[in-house]
């Protein structure tokens, strides 16, 4: 590097200088009450070559880094020409156009270019368009910012001063042998101006004497890598610009270097920094990113306000010394000659080279800690001499020692131990949580722990004395304390320990457990009178009341809070027990209540509202029967009231209070629900002597009541054992039935009165059993309800029925609808809409040709959830249909507030239709409603043609009984279908032109038919 060249670290050092002082001048500008946020400058980055050429990305990152940390209101606004790969005007022309688009005039504040082709650009947009802007130039020889800048103001830059001196020293270093110097660049303007540096560098004095340069011709590349292979060995390379060769051959730089320097038989030197790692040796290698920061430095000092006029424009040099060590140990260069170098690459990892100081160190450590240990080894050597000499001096003076200090421990032994015993029983009555005390038996004087304030409220000296404590004791507990503390000093008792109550100062009591043992005058125990007594006493309020808790756990239900099973139990043996000592021959009854559409409404509206129901419902039967009478609950929805006779009158009475008393509906979460409970009752001593017996049979009457209608009250006779064996037996045997698929269903049809057409049938399941024989369904669906087994059995005939339907269809009766009778217990059950649902899915019966039958009984207690599982199938295309209309709870509210499409008519009010006149105007009532509803009429039982003609004329649609047919196993289906077919021309043809009253027989039947028998 010469004399006249100006290091980076110069540059740096003056930046920083002047950066400093542009940012003490930019503080003392502003005034004292705050600092002004500069406002942003747009700073014009134009770049002579494309992104991705390393030479501009390096300048880039060094500008911008510069601009960033030194003018951050500066707002960086990059363009890239690529004149290296595009040297075409016309696309500068479009960039042009471009950016006085973007960027009119008086939005641009500085213009920074690199390279030549950039600056001249510039210029020309300082012309053309800005004026004299700013201009920071970078990456262009002396010579040529001379010739392009001449004229030009406000022009300030970092020159491209290539070392070429210094790389050529560092060649001959490592190559002494080095005897010509061959110089390669391509012919673009930056590669030519590489032979007027040489030659400045020549005509200066400042190029090596005693090596030759030669200019290597221009050539294609081929060839170029052929005359490389061929170079003699005392030669090497010194590479300027390449990136085309004669032919017009363009790659990036460090291609073109990789591919000759894999060819070169001599080592290639580079004067760019961005070469090193891709060929070259290594030189005195400009920087790119240096240059770049070198340039960001004066950019970002006319941001920040400075004129340009105190901005130097002297040529600097951006370099460093840098080679490859792979390429030296290629090319057998002598690395050992390298002077110190600002960077190395690719030099093999060497644990003693790079860390030489640490292993230097490490070395002196371990030499001095090694000389450390022998002096030691000698100073612990003369201390152990030294001890030895001392112990056997000192062995005398210990004994005597240890004969003092034997004298000294026995003289204060007795002091220590009782200081030591006061201390324990000071600690035991300061940190107890219990009440210390003592008493003076013979003076009647008491002295207590502090903890009696703490507990009762009252000084200790206030309850001093035997009297002033036993007054505090509650007056039901002082004869227990008192008989307890006589029978202790007396003797009969060795310990003292009771438990009472005790009075606080605000009148309330707590629990204390009293514990103390007595001291007496004579030898031993009971042989003398008792002089001391002490003992403590302990609050045990907290278990008292955890142990009155749990005894109210025990005997009372959680929900309800009325006493449970075991209370029951206990208070009936407590009155069988005082009237078998008294004599009492009074009558004692257990009421057994059992709600009898509980699982509907647990199960249709979840167990919250079951609760809140059975809590409302203990209530009411509190109030129903009164405070006299004692009340529990078993468990579920089972309840048990006991009457005595000699209290509380009649049972029956009382069962009736209840009847009436849940007649009213409870409100339940917005629902009101209708309650009713079958009771059963059990007497004392006709029905049982024992508890277990009365309970049983209550419960046995109470089914009994539930087989009898629910809602009904039974006492217990002795026959009614009989049928709880037989109902089990029942249970047991459609169980077993179920399991091996016994029930079967048999099909009655339902024929239009219209036409005498087949437009349905009913599914009614059948049972013969092999013990029990033909089992009526009336018998074993109660009992299939009550277990749960009503659910599987339920979807077993909608399945099997579905089946049947779709069989039908395929067989030619696609148009018949199959009815399916539900279970209140089903229709119960929260997944009953989505297990129809998947029924028909996996039949493939569609929805419209499905009748689901439901009850009125069955939407008591649960109308609003029965009509919402009864939207969701219809909305789903299914037809409800309400059987057995006109018994039970019938109300023709029903009729307008059920979803349903179909009304059954109860085979009561078909029997005399055709006789009574009362029963056909009941029934052309019911027509006419239901048809104005839109509902279609059924009338089920009809075993006459009188029958069917009357209910024709009343409006019915369909008709089904024995008249049509009985019901029928599937496989004879097919034959009534045809003889059925055979039959109906002779069925009496009825116009449904009048619907109220009994036309005459000749107005209903054709000319010369027979008025039917």
């Amino acid at each position: 590097m010469t004399g006249r060249s100006v290091t980076w670290s110069a540059i740096w050092t003056r930046s920083r200088v002047l950066m400093l002082g542009l940012f003490l001048l930019a503080t003392l500008s502003v005034p004292a009450g705050g600092r002004a946020t500069p406002p942003n400058r747009t700073v014009l980055v134009l770049h002579s070559y494309h992104q991705g050429y390393e030479w501009t990305d390096r300048q880039a990152a060094g500008i911008s880094g510069m601009l960033a940390s030194g003018a951050p209101n500066a707002l960086v606004i990059p363009y890239y020409l690529d004149w290296k790969r595009f040297p075409d005007p016309s696309g500068i022309e479009r960039l042009r156009g471009l950016i006085a688009y973007r960027h009119p005039k008086g939005t641009v504040d500085t213009i920074v270019s690199t390279d030549d082709a950039a600056l001249s650009f510039a210029l020309e947009l300082r012309r053309e368009i800005y004026g004299p802007v700013p201009l920071v130039h970078g990456g262009v020889l002396p010579i040529t910012v001379r010739r392009l800048t001449e004229g030009e103001v406000n022009v300030v830059g970092v020159d491209e001063t290539k070392d070429i001196e210094g790389t050529v020293r560092m060649a001959m270093a490592v190559n002494p042998r080095l005897q010509r110097l061959f110089i390669l660049r391509d012919h673009t303007e930056t590669g030519v101006g590489l032979d007027a540096e040489i030659e400045a560098v020549v005509a200066a004095g400042r190029f090596p004497a005693g090596v030759e340069r030669q200019f290597l011709p221009e050539l294609p590349f081929a060839r170029l890598e052929e005359r490389l292979a061929a170079l003699p060995p005392d030669s090497a390379v010194l590479l300027g610009t390449y990136a085309t060769d004669r032919e017009g051959l363009v790659l990036p730089p460090e291609q073109f270097l990789k591919l000759l320097s894999e060819k070169s038989s001599v080592p290639i030197y580079g004067l760019q920094e961005y070469l090193l790692g891709h060929g070259i040796v290594g030189g005195s290698l400009l920087s790119a990113q240096e240059h770049g920061r070198a340039v960001g430095v004066l950019a970002a000092a006319l941001v920040n306000g400075m004129p340009i006029s105190g901005l130097s424009a002297e040529r600097r040099q951006s370099v460093i010394r840098a080679a490859d060590y792979r390429q030296m140990e290629r090319y057998g260069l002598d690395t050992t000659r390298l002077v110190p170098l600002d960077r190395l690459i690719n030099k093999p990892f060497s644990f003693i080279e790079t860390y030489r100081w640490l292993v230097v160190t490490v070395g002196a450590v371990l030499l001095l800690l090694f000389g450390m240990v022998l002096v030691l080894s000698f100073a612990l050597r003369e201390r152990r001499i030294a001890e030895a000499a001392l112990h056997l001096s000192n062995e005398a003076l210990s004994e005597s020692r240890r004969e003092l200090e034997a004298k000294i421990e026995e003289l204060t032994a007795s002091k220590e131990a009782l200081r030591v015993r006061e201390s324990r029983m000071r600690l035991v009555a300061e940190a107890s949580r219990d009440i210390i005390w003592t008493w003076d038996i013979v003076n009647d004087s008491r002295v207590l722990s502090g903890r009696v304030e703490e507990l009762l409220g009252v000084e200790a000296l206030s309850i001093g004395t035997r009297a002033a404590w036993f007054d505090r004791i509650h007056p039901e507990d002082r004869p227990q304390a008192e008989e307890a503390l006589q029978r202790h000093l007396s003797g009969e008792l060795p310990e003292y320990r009771v438990e009472y109550r005790v009075r606080h100062r605000d009148g309330s009591y707590l629990w204390l457990y009293a514990t103390g043992k007595a001291l007496f005058d004579g030898e031993g125990q009971g042989r003398g009178q008792p002089t001391i007594m002490a003992g403590s006493y302990t609050d045990i309020t907290t278990q008292k009341q955890q142990q009155a808790w749990l005894d109210h756990l025990a005997h009372f239900d959680s929900l309800t809070d009325l006493p449970n099973r075991l209370a029951l139990e206990q208070h009936v043996d407590r009155l069988i027990a005082g009237k078998k000592a008294s004599g009492n021959a009074g009558a004692l009854a257990l009421l057994f209540l059992d709600m009898d559409n509980f699982k509907f409404i647990n199960d249709g509206f979840g167990h919250k509202a079951g609760d809140e129901l059975l809590k409302l419902l203990g209530q009411r039967i509190r109030k129903a029967v009164g405070d006299g009478l004692f009340i529990a609950r078993l468990g579920g929805d089972e309840f048990v009231v006991v009457v005595d006779s000699g209290e509380a009158g009649d049972p029956a009475d009382a069962a009736r209070r209840l009847e009436q008393a849940l007649a009213i509906p409870f409100p339940v979460e917005g629902q009101h629900f209708f309650v009713s409970c079958s009771v059963g009752i059990a007497r004392y001593p006709w029905d049982g002597r024992c508890f277990d017996d009365l309970l049983q049979n209550a419960d046995t009457a109470m089914y009994r009541a539930k087989e009898s209608g629910r809602g009904r009250i039974c006492t217990f006779t002795a026959d009614m054992n009989r049928n709880v064996v037989e109902r089990m037996r029942l249970l047991s045997r459609a169980r077993l039935a179920f399991d091996r698929q016994a029930f079967t269903l048999h099909y009655q049809p339902q024929v239009a009165t219209s036409d005498g057409r087949v437009r349905g049938f009913e599914a009614l399941i059948r049972w013969t059993d092999s013990e029990l024989g033909p089992v009526s369904p009336d018998r074993f669906i109660p009992v299939c309800e009550d277990s749960g087994l009503i659910v599987p059995l339920g979807l077993w005939v909608l399945e099997t029925a579905c089946i049947e339907a779709v069989g039908l269809a395929c067989r030619g009766a696609g148009g018949v609808t199959m009815s399916v009778n539900m279970s209140a217990v089903q229709l119960a059950q929260h997944d009953f809409v989505p297990r129809v649902l998947e029924i028909l899915s996996r039949t493939g019966l569609p929805p419209h040709r499905l009748e689901l039958e439901i009850t009125e009984s069955q939407m008591i207690g649960s109308l609003d959830a029965a009509i919402g599982k009864l939207n969701a199938l219809r909305q789903a295309g299914i037809h409800i249909a309400l059987d057995d209309f006109g018994t039970g709870y019938s109300s023709l509210t029903y009729l307008r507030t059920l979803p349903i499409n179909t009304l059954k008519l109860d085979k009561a009010f078909i029997d005399d239709v055709h006789r009574r006149p009362d029963a056909r105007s009941m029934v052309s009532s019911i027509s006419r409603i239901a048809h104005d509803l839109s509902r279609s009429v059924v009338a089920e039982g009809v075993e006459e043609a009188a029958q069917w003609e009357a209910l024709s004329l009343m409006g019915c649609d369909l008709i089904q009984g024995y008249f049509v047919s009985r019901p029928l196993p599937a496989d004879r289906i097919d034959a009534f279908l045809t003889a059925w077919e055979e039959r109906r021309p002779g069925l009496p043809v009825i116009r449904h032109d009048v619907v109220v009253g009994m036309p005459t027989a000749a107005a209903t039947r054709p000319s010369g038919t027979r008025e039917p028998v």
